[in-house]
Parts: C-alpha cells; sequence; structure tokens
C-alpha cells in the first residue's frame, strides 16, 4: 500500500518542486519558470506558507528572482525587504529604486509601495500633542492620491487601505463601495464588508454619525500600528491615530498619549522602548494595567502588501495556520 499524502506532504513536494524550478543549471533567474519560482519561494518565506518564516531568505530569493529582469514581480519583494528590513535595516533609497523598476509593469502596486515608503517610514520624533489642534487628517494629501491612483488600476491592498480611511472618517458607505469592490479577490476584503454590513444593520450599534465609534475607530487603528497587529509596528503612525481618537473623544487615546509622553527620550523624542512596553498596557480602566490578551481589531489588513500575490494553494497554508 501507499502511503498516504498528506498535506504536509503535499506542501514538502510543492516546495521541492518550486525549488528544483528555480534553480536550473543556466542559473538562478535565466528562464522565466525559474525566475517565477524564486518570487513564489520569497513569498512563500516571508509568510511562512507551509514553512517557517525566514524573511532574509525571503530577501535572497526575490534577489534570485529579479537577477537577470525575466520576474517584474520581484521588485515587489525588493522594495518591500528594503522597506521593511528583512535581512538588513531598512535602506529607503534601495526601496525607492525596486518601487521605480516595479513601476514600469505594475504601477498599481508601485504606488501602493510609495504610499507606504510616505507614510509609514517616519523618523520616530514626535512633538507633544496638541490639544488644540484641529488637524484631524491622517495622510498628507499627495500620498492619498497615491493611494486613490493605486485603487483606481485595480491595486488591491490600496483599495483595502481606502475602505479602512473611509471607516475612520465615518463614511460608512464609501467604506463598504472599496471593500466591494476587492472583496471577490480578497478575503480580507469580504470579511471588513461582511463587518461593516453586519454593524450597519445593527440598531444597537449604528456607525453613522457616532461620535464614539469615530473615535473606536481611531483607536483601534492607533492600536493596530502600535501593536504591529497587521501591518508592521510603526510608532510614529500609531502617535497619529491616537491623536485623532483623542480628538474625537477617545478618554482611552487621551490617557495612552500622557503616558507615551510622560517619559521622551533625553533630546524630546519618542522613546521606542517605552513604546514597546506600553504597547500592551489596557487603558480602558481607570487605572492603567497590562492587557491580558490583544483584541484584534474589527477591520483588517492584508498581512504583507505582498500576500494577494501570493498563488492559492500556499495562501490557504497562511490562512489555516492563522485560523488554527
Amino acid at each position: 500500500l501507499q502511503p498516504k499524502d498528506t498535506p504536509a506532504r503535499t506542501v514538502r513536494r510543492e516546495l521541492q518542486q518550486l525549488q528544483k524550478m528555480a534553480a536550473p543549471a543556466s542559473g538562478y533567474g535565466s528562464t522565466a519558470a525559474a525566475a517565477q519560482a524564486a518570487w513564489q519561494l520569497g513569498l512563500i518565506y516571508l509568510h511562512g506558507a507551509g514553512v517557517r518564516v525566514d524573511r532574509p531568505l525571503a530577501q535572497q530569493w526575490f534577489e534570485r528572482a529579479a537577477r537577470q529582469g525575466r520576474e517584474s514581480w520581484a521588485y515587489a519583494g525588493l522594495a518591500w525587504c528594503t522597506m521593511d528590513g528583512c535581512s538588513a535595516p531598512a535602506n529607503p533609497a534601495a526601496a525607492t529604486r525596486a518601487i521605480e523598476q516595479l513601476r514600469a509593469t505594475h504601477p498599481g502596486r508601485a504606488d501602493y509601495l510609495a504610499w507606504l515608503q510616505a507614510t509609514q517610514l517616519h523618523p520616530l520624533r514626535i512633538t507633544a500633542p496638541n490639544p488644540r489642534s484641529s488637524n484631524s487628517s491622517a495622510y498628507a494629501p499627495q500620498n492619498v492620491a497615491l493611494l486613490e491612483r493605486a485603487a483606481a488600476s485595480g491595486d488591491v491592498p490600496a483599495t483595502i487601505e481606502l475602505g479602512i480611511l473611509a471607516f475612520t472618517d465615518q463614511d460608512v458607505e464609501r467604506a463598504q463601495t472599496y471593500f466591494r469592490r476587492v472583496a471577490q479577490r480578497s478575503s480580507v476584503a469580504a470579511h471588513n464588508l461582511k463587518v461593516l454590513q453586519a454593524s450597519s444593520r445593527s440598531p444597537s450599534a449604528p456607525l453613522q454619525a457616532s461620535t464614539s465609534n469615530a473615535a473606536q475607530a481611531a483607536l483601534e487603528m492607533a492600536q493596530m500600528y502600535h501593536r504591529g497587529q497587521g501591518v508592521p509596528a510603526n510608532f510614529a503612525e500609531a502617535v497619529r491615530f491616537y491623536r485623532l481618537a483623542e480628538q474625537r473623544g477617545s478618554t482611552q487615546a487621551h490617557k495612552m498619549l500622557e503616558l507615551i509622553f510622560s517619559q521622551p527620550m533625553p533630546d524630546g523624542s519618542l522613546n521606542a522602548a517605552w513604546m514597546q512596553q506600553l504597547a500592551q498596557v489596557d487603558v480602558s480602566t481607570p487605572v492603567a494595567a497590562l492587557n491580558s490578551g490583544v483584541q484584534t481589531p474589527q477591520l483588517q489588513r492584508l498581512p504583507t502588501p505582498l500576500f494577494d500575490l501570493l498563488p492559492a494553494f500556499w495562501r490557504q497554508q497562511v490562512l489555516e495556520i492563522a485560523g488554527a
């Protein structure tokens, strides 16, 4: 009797086939099939699809895929790895070069990655909050224009991001429109659409014209960036959204901002180590305490800006682990 073909055996067989295709005698990236296989291996190791997450190895496969220019998507992998620091500290200049190489064939994703570069990779030097500030815009208009242009070309993560931004602005109808646009191509967009539709039907928790819900949405965005849930941790963006939540009346955001700026660095900049400690602090109680568990944000993002590019088989491996 032949041994039963288990899911683990199937994953191992598929992985071995890709590795064989990616390393022909003519060298990495020397054929279209080899370059595509190397690109897929980079995605697999970046997301831990059936394997352990190995970000340095993921970048190595992206570099092999791009070596002879036969797989244009490889530049998206290089852009993200040099932006997020897969194997070395973040290198904005290298990320920008990779984004421009990607733009020739995939302008929508290039615009989205340029938006990430512009909005998430900020220095951590932030001044103390100004309660009199009336500016509630989370992102500069030119950066939102990048998102809108990417979404117009059909880019999935850009469209999801616009939906989340519309939700934080209390425009639930527009948020649903964005999520609906890519719901058939993304389980994350489908989930977000379902959440908003269910909330809109609930008379006990209306989302429209609700200051408390708008504040809560901004607070959840802040916590997402603070804790690195669904996106890389970004303390600058966390503070941005804490301020927005505070302006919308969130007492929890106000408490967190007081804690954040209670221990700045000697030069007045943001204390990254202190921010890490505060990530699990529960400010919903009269006395701040460590949170026993992190709540999942109401709306979700893709695990990385490249997750939707994983082939369906490998994407399912990630989702099965996440749902286990």
